[in-house]
């Protein structure tokens, strides 16, 4: 099989679909596939534009897409199959062979409304050209969606429920793994030895409800006095999540700003003892199987795409809508021994989302589009 990987974005740069199209592609190769990847920084072929991409946005993104439909038109003889990410191609259908994932997608983003007032025009604007893009794709092509609620989205736009197919994101389970030494680690991060850390690691959006995660917080630490939040990553409400803890004069909130993925992430996930999001929206986020790989007991919002903490029963499921409740929620449950639900974290990791797992599925999706 020789597979074409097109991606607007890939390692190391870029985030979610990078992470998924890179990690995947490499345990492809190590089964002897052969892989081209093409993606605006490469690493096989460049197409479209990087600058282009961030100033622009969608236009950007389109820019790349018709740059992808004239080298297929040109060299598409020379793939057996083409993975397409997010794709928005204007043009009708896509490469015969082909599979498409979807990271995530801009009609969800505004049923739920993720995205700050002056934005909405924008989104407005992008979920309409996902439609169009969409509506051009051959009614057999199959796709897969890396979330319950993004293959829900996906039947919702018109795909057909037998053509979709759901395959989580993964995770480097070697890198991130518990350890037995905390207290070492947390020297290096400044981290209060004894306390109960509480970890909150991503960019500080609005759909992350940074300011909802301090409000909890404070009411926790009313009741409890050995337990600190650690938030880590950066973001445009970074300042004023920092400005309102200061304000309020609330104790035991340490802000890391930007982690090091490659080098400090892991390290920072191995001496917490808890991992929490209060999103109202996520794709999948790669953050909390990142925490899941660590044997971190896992405090999520009630929305669909996090009751993956449900099926590998480690942790909670938290309505932060009413914070006072919440709070007491967490309070009840940080108080207990946690330690079987460390475990079932790492040993859901281990058996449903090392990457080799999911590059097996993806095999067998591509086996499958090419049986048809």
């Amino acid at each position: 099989m020789k597979l074409l990987i097109c991606a607007t974005e890939y390692y190391p740069y870029g985030s979610g679909i990078a992470n998924v199209a890179y990690n995947v592609t490499e345990c492809l190769k190590r089964v002897g596939i052969d892989c081209t990847t093409c993606s605006p920084t490469g690493p096989d072929i460049k197409l479209g534009n990087k600058a282009l991409i961030q100033k622009f946005g969608r236009l950007g993104l389109i820019y790349y897409w018709y740059s992808i439909s004239n080298y297929l038109k040109k060299r598409g003889d020379e793939y057996t199959l083409v993975w397409f990410h997010n794709p928005l191609i204007l043009e009708n259908n896509l490469f015969k062979n082909s599979l498409v994932t979807i990271h995530i997608t801009s009609y969800g983003q505004i049923v739920h409304r993720i995205f700050p007032p002056h934005l909405h025009i924008y989104k407005k604007a992008s979920s309409k050209i996902e439609k169009y893009c969409l509506d051009k794709i051959d009614k057999k092509t199959k796709f897969t969606g890396v979330s319950p609620q993004v293959c829900r989205e996906l039947e919702e736009l018109g795909v057909s429920k037998e053509n979709v197919t759901y395959i989580p994101n993964g995770v480097d389970t070697q890198r991130f793994k518990p350890t037995s030494d905390k207290k070492l680690l947390r020297k290096r991060f400044n981290i209060p030895e004894e306390d109960l850390i509480i970890l909150s690691l991503g960019r500080l959006s609005d759909s992350k409800r940074p300011y909802t995660l301090i409000d909890v917080f404070s009411l926790i630490k009313k009741k409890l006095g050995n337990v600190t939040l650690v938030i880590a990553g950066e973001g445009e409400l970074l300042e004023k999540t920092k400005r309102l803890v200061r304000k309020r004069n609330i104790k035991n909130i340490k802000f890391l700003g930007y982690v090091d993925h490659e080098k400090d992430v892991p390290d920072l996930y191995a001496c917490s003892d808890y991992y929490i999001m209060t999103s109202k929206y996520e794709g999948q986020p790669l953050t909390l199987l990142e925490a899941m790989s660590s044997g971190l007991p896992c405090i999520v919002s009630n929305i669909p795409n996090l009751k993956i903490v449900e099926d590998a029963d480690c942790g909670i499921v938290v309505d932060f809508g009413d914070e006072e409740k919440a709070s007491e929620e967490i309070i009840s449950y940080i108080e207990k021994n946690n330690s079987n639900q460390s475990s079932n974290a790492r040993n859901y990791a281990l058996n449903n989302l090392d990457w080799e797992v999911i590059a097996e599925k993806y095999l067998k999706e591509f086996e499958r589009v090419l049986s048809d």
